[in-house]
Order: C-alpha cells, then structure tokens, then sequence
C-alpha cells in the first residue's frame, strides 16, 4: 500500500452527474472516504508496475502480433515538436511525446482505417542529449519499415519476439529511480482495454465476490498469485461489492507496508513506526513522496533547458553571445 496514503471524498456520496444529484443511503460512515496513493512513493510506482505487467502479459497471450519497440526522436524532429510546445522541463518532454504519438496513430488510422494497438513509456536519456524516447509494444503485422515511415520522428528499434521477459523489461521504466531526473515522473501512452480479455477467460471465475472468501488475486501461469489490477477490479465487482470489500478490510483490522502484515487491532503504533522506516527507505532510493519539492523540481527543470540549449549551440555552432542563441534563450526560458 503507498507509503502516504489519504482518504478523500467518496464521490458515491456527494451530488454529481452519475446519481443525478441523488446521494444513496449511507449504511457505514466509513465508506463516506476511500483511500488515494501519492503515486510517487515506491509502493506506488511498484503497484503501477506489477499492475500492467499483470495486463501486459494477459493481452500478449491472447494477442501475438505484439513487437517490442523503441521510438527515439532526431534532433531535428525534436526541435520542430518542441517549438510548439509551451511548457518547460520534464512538462516539456512528456508533452513532445503525447504529441507524437498521438500524429503517429493518426497516420495510421488514415492508412488502415483503425488505429495501432500501443503501449508505450517515456525515457529520459542517461548521456549527453539526455534526449527522451519511448520503450514499449506495438500489435501489428507491419513491417520495420512502415512503422517507421508512420512514426517519421526518427529511428525505431524492433525487438526480435515479446515474452514475459520483455514485459518485466519495459515496466521497468515505470518504477525506474533515475538519480539525474528525480523528479521526472515516467508518461505512458496506451491504447484502452489492454489485458481486457481477461474478462472473457473462465478465471475471472475465481474472483467473483464471495461475502469473506473473495480471492482478490491473479494467478500467472506460473502460478504465483499478484493483487488484481485496479482495471480488472473495476469490471469485476460493483459498487456496493466493491465497498463490502473495502468495509471487510477495515474489520480484520490488518495493514500490509511493503508487504509486512501488521496487526492493528490493539493499537496503532507498530503499524506508525515501521510505515516511517519504510518512508526513509524509499526516500534513500531516491523515490518521491506526497509532497512536491519545488527547489529540485525548479533545478532539474532549469537543467532541461540548459541540455536543450548546448543541444542547438552544437547544432548551429553558435557561440554564447550570438544573436540567434540569445533568441532560442528566450524563448526556452518564457
């Protein structure tokens, strides 16, 4: 569970468009909140992974054609993308790469009257450019060459097959620490319903809700159980499943922290500590928290700008007094 979880309002039970303005009775105070992860910790970067590798590996099963990929951009590209882009620093990069994944389904739509199948995250670089590219899978018969011709934006790299173990190497990149972009947050661009033919298989069987019996897991085919991606769970179970689950969990009075059950029934404070140990650790490893350090988000953003600047000096062979640098100064930095 994240290391600095929150509840928030329950939207079940505030006026909203879904119950036209109708709030449900409500039959336990508790399910009034729902608990929300920071999405940065390493509880939540390991929940998010383990999540579409669970996903990922159940679309590659009922669909074959998937090819492992990685789409890098030239310098020329890169600069063109970039120009229309306002934002800075690693918002900056994120936005090229949505950019350009959303003109290159468009391309393909236009050629095969549907999209790609895609799943793609974004990479910072680790030398020199530092320049970001993306890892992930393409389903599609096509060849190198007319991915490439479609994806135009610069060179692509086609693996040889996709197995489990190209699953584990790309999700990687979700939960990855880059120690020269710590408060760079990984961008995944997917098409919708990856892994969704899990719902079709007989093992969605086993996870229908059974009142204190519910089996909240999936079984690999190697048979190692993981916890059910948020999108099987919102298929599989309603509402008031879904609430019946959650109120079952708070009456066994058990909290799990990077995987240690502790028992809370007597008192909270073991529970306390070692959710504090667990915190420094994952901030030793160089994982975020709940809050947003604006002086090492301001650095490394000024630090983008300053890579992309020495990027078109090289470029161009400008010095740092020339007009036409000062210029792209300018415009880099507003």
């Amino acid at each position: 569970m994240c290391l600095y979880p929150r509840l928030i309002r329950n939207r079940k039970y505030v006026p909203n468009k879904k119950n036209g303005g109708i709030v449900p009775e409500v039959k336990d105070k508790r399910v009034l909140s729902v608990p929300v992860g920071c999405g940065k910790c390493i509880e939540c970067k390991k929940q998010k992974s383990r999540e579409w590798q669970v996903r990922l590996q159940e679309d590659i099963r009922a669909n074959q054609n998937a090819k492992f990929v990685t789409f890098t951009f030239s310098e020329h590209e890169l600069e063109k993308l970039e120009s229309e882009v306002k934002l800075e620093g690693y918002d900056r990069d994120n936005e090229v790469c949505r950019i350009a994944v959303r003109r290159f389904t468009e391309r393909w739509r236009k050629k095969y009257k549907k999209t790609i199948r895609h799943w793609l995250v974004t990479e910072l670089g680790s030398q020199n450019t530092e320049r970001v590219h993306m890892h992930g899978l393409l389903w599609t018969d096509e060849p190198k060459a007319v991915i490439e011709e479609k994806w135009k934006y610069g060179k692509i790299w086609i693996g040889e097959y996709v197995n489990g173990k190209t699953i584990s190497y790309i999700v990687k990149y979700i939960n990855k620490v880059d120690k020269a972009h710590k408060e760079y947050n990984s961008k995944i661009f997917t098409s919708k319903g990856i892994g969704g033919n899990y719902m079709q298989r007989k093992d969605i069987e086993r996870n229908k809700y059974s009142k204190g019996e519910t089996i909240e897991t999936y079984k690999t085919r190697e048979g190692i159980e993981l916890a059910l991606p948020i999108y099987y769970r919102n298929h599989i179970y309603s509402d008031s499943e879904k609430e019946l689950l959650w109120l079952e969990k708070l009456d066994k009075e058990v909290r799990y922290v990077d995987g240690v059950r502790v028992d809370i029934a007597e008192s909270e404070e073991e529970y306390y500590k070692l959710l504090e140990v667990k915190r420094q650790k994952s901030k030793r490893l160089g994982y975020g928290d709940d809050a947003i350090n604006w002086d090492l988000k301001n650095y490394e953003n000024e630090r983008r700008n300053l890579i992309k600047l020495d990027r078109m000096k090289k470029k161009y062979g400008l010095a740092d007094e020339d007009e036409r640098l000062v210029r792209l100064k300018n415009l880099i930095v507003n």
